[in-house]
């Protein structure tokens, strides 16, 4: 999804970050009404001299846009996040390449992504999915060695599962978030 960058000017306000076709940027014009609105409502200042916000509104209209479209369910967004009262200054624009971190670059040259400002989904509800996956019954906890003595390939298979349940719900995968909203 596309997601617009706005950064604070020298006077604290937010105007739209521009890219040329070389990855250079520069400040351009203040935010569209729309964002502006937005950026109010959900990202608020005041904003110091070279922070940065990453203008969901069109993340959050496609979601709403998902959800009038479902007859009857659950609309769920997962992604890295973050709610109101802990966004960080700085944003959260990221560099990828080749699978591994690289300076956010808007060149082409690389991936780019920034996280979700989840809260702003209007979402039921908002969780981690460490705690969604718990919930189901999803932990990585260890089978007992015992079992390798009497079971060894139960064993072995219950250790396989724990370990794919450990990396879904420890630190980094188990940090997404997932916004849930349910349609009646």
């Amino acid at each position: 999804m596309p997601c617009g960058i706005a950064r604070a000017d020298e006077q604290g306000a937010l105007r739209t970050v521009c890219v040329d076709e070389d990855g250079v940027e520069r400040l351009g014009g203040p935010l569209d009404d729309a964002s502006a609105a937005w950026v109010t409502r959900w990202w608020p200042g005041p904003h110091p001299p070279g922070a940065t916000v990453e203008v969901g509104r069109p993340r959050d209209e496609a979601f709403d846009r998902l959800a009038a479209r479902t007859g009857s369910g659950l609309v769920v967004a997962v992604d890295y996040g973050h709610r109101a009262g802990a966004r960080p200054p700085d944003g959260t624009l990221m560099g990828y390449r080749a699978g591994t971190t690289c300076p956010p670059l808007p060149d082409g040259s690389c991936d780019l992504t920034a996280h979700v400002a989840m809260d702003s989904l209007r979402a039921d509800t908002v969780r981690t999915q460490r705690e969604v996956l718990q919930d189901l019954g999803v932990d990585g906890t260890r089978p007992p060695i015992e079992r390798a003595h009497t079971d060894p390939a139960g064993y072995l298979a219950a250790l396989s599962g724990a370990s794919h349940a450990a990396a879904l719900t420890g630190p980094g995968a188990g940090d997404f978030l997932w916004a849930t909203r349910r349609v009646p």
